[in-house]
């Protein structure tokens, strides 16, 4: 049965049962049966079958109607986040080839805007999302997941719910990140509701107590995520499940989060490997695992240990169908005897005498920032692309929370800019997450003795800066 289908044998069931919870209102289940049914019309009138529809806006009710009536349509769903400057919209539109883009309101409204596209689009048959990521050429990958894959990872997450009979799960990620989609489709397909509160980076009193007033039952965050609520100060219910994921968890916040909550799972799954491919429920003897892999996923890291850990390597369900650009396969989807098409993370790691796997680091200069996956070499070409910028090199610093990253670089020029008109120069084409927080102008890039720019030094030395200016009051 596919998601569409099992939703609206779900609505039928029970049309009265609140689906979707939210500041701007509730919405039961045979009103979403009813607005989607409308959507998916619009939909079929503006793009044929198997093409691609861009939904433009933020997490909310809107936008679940509009994933909803692509899946229900068989047109392939592209999330982008309202806020994402317009050249990289641009840029992700005509890369997808998208026929229409589904503008967004705050009030759920959805404006169709039809995107005049050059020659004939081929259509994507099978699919049910592209997203995109960061990407090492200086240009976002576009990552192709199957309907089927998807409902497999679905099906696969579902037990997990198992204990609870009245799901009510937190709406809490941007739409372009795509852990979004368990939080859109997972309640719904148990039969729960989406619980939408304010951002926590809004007004996180308000947060705390949407999320308690409602009683939802399952919170999902990066690291970063679940720092700022305790950096808050916000009690949240210890019953609440915590599921956490996006980018590596350090052993003291696992520690803080095992004493408050009655259940924390930890997560790990690249883009490629449709949103999450293992978990681990922490214990207090047991935090450092990113745990076992689920729905039929196999974790391969050939010759790996603790001493000394290999790449990861994915295989057999769960892998995306690619990229968009066939050429972005390259060293990443491969064929391995014995294995068949495989997925090469660049995710340094191993596995435990228990199968448990472990993650060490990356093997490539690829980063993770607040659970956003970023090419160091996508930020260096955005910052080069000023033309008075003749070299960058980027880089991640330690955050003022322990364990939390922070996006740099250091950057030459050929004559003058400022750091206030080269942020604003990547504030134009990057989305706010990827512009680097912290800017600084060198003379010349130090090398190493292998004549490879010294990334090293380079943090030491704008660590050593900023503990200087942070001393002197500057």
């Amino acid at each position: 049965m596919t998601i569409w289908a099992r939703i609206a044998e779900l609505a039928a069931a029970q049309p009265d049962l609140d689906a979707y919870v939210g500041t701007e209102g509730r919405r039961t289940y045979a009103d979403l049966f009813s607005d989607v049914t409308a959507m998916a019309r619009r939909i079929k009138e503006s793009v044929p079958r198997d093409h691609v529809v861009a939904v433009s806006g933020q997490r909310g009710y809107g936008t679940l109607t509009c994933l909803l009536a692509c899946l229900a349509t068989g047109r392939v769903y592209l999330p982008m986040d309202e806020r994402w400057p317009t050249h990289r919209v641009d840029l992700v539109v005509s890369e997808a080839g998208a026929a229409v883009v589904l503008e967004v309101a705050e009030d759920a409204t959805v404006r169709v805007v039809p995107v005049p596209v050059a020659g004939s689009v081929a259509p994507h048959t099978g699919l049910a999302y592209v997203i995109f990521t960061s990407g090492s050429t200086g240009t976002p990958k576009g990552v192709m997941v199957a309907e089927t894959v998807l409902e497999e990872r679905l099906s696969a997450l579902l037990p997990l719910l198992a204990e609870h009979q009245a799901v009510r799960f937190v709406l809490n990620t941007s739409i372009s990140f795509d852990i979004s989609l368990v939080e859109l489709l997972l309640p719904l397909l148990a039969g729960g509701t989406i619980v939408c509160p304010p951002p926590l980076t809004g007004d996180p009193r308000a947060f705390a107590d949407f999320v308690s007033r409602h009683a939802a039952t399952h919170i999902q965050g990066t690291p970063s995520f679940f720092k700022l609520i305790e950096a808050f100060g916000l009690m949240l219910s210890k019953d609440l499940e915590m599921w956490c994921g996006g980018e590596a968890l350090d052993a003291r916040l696992a520690q803080q989060l095992v004493d408050r909550y009655r259940t924390v799972r930890n997560f790990y799954g690249p883009t490629e490997a449709t949103i999450w491919c293992t978990f681990h429920t922490l214990t207090p003897d047991a935090l450092g695992s990113v745990g076992l892999p689920f729905g039929g996923t196999a974790i391969l890291a050939p010759g790996a240990s603790a001493q000394s850990p290999g790449e990861l390597i994915l295989a057999a369900h769960g892998l995306a169908a690619g990229y968009l650009r066939p050429t972005d396969d390259e060293g990443r989807f491969m064929e391995l005897a014995g294995h068949g098409r495989v997925y090469y993370t660049g995710d340094s790691g191993y596995l435990a005498a228990d199968g448990r796997v472990h993650i060490t680091g990356r093997v490539d200069d690829q980063v993770k920032v607040n659970g956003h996956r970023l090419e160091l070499t996508e930020i260096e070409s955005a910052v080069e692309s000023h033309p008075d910028v003749r070299q960058c090199a980027a880089f991640v610093v330690a955050g003022s929370e322990e364990g939390s990253p922070k996006l740099a670089a250091t950057y030459v020029v050929n004559g003058s800019v400022s750091v206030r008109e080269l942020r604003g120069h990547l504030r134009r084409i990057l989305p706010s997450y990827a512009v680097p927080q912290q800017l600084r102008e060198v003379d010349a890039m130090p090398l190493t003795t292998a004549g490879k720019v010294d990334r090293q030094l380079l943090r030491a030395n704008l660590s050593a800066a900023s503990e200087t200016e942070r001393t002197s009051g500057k």
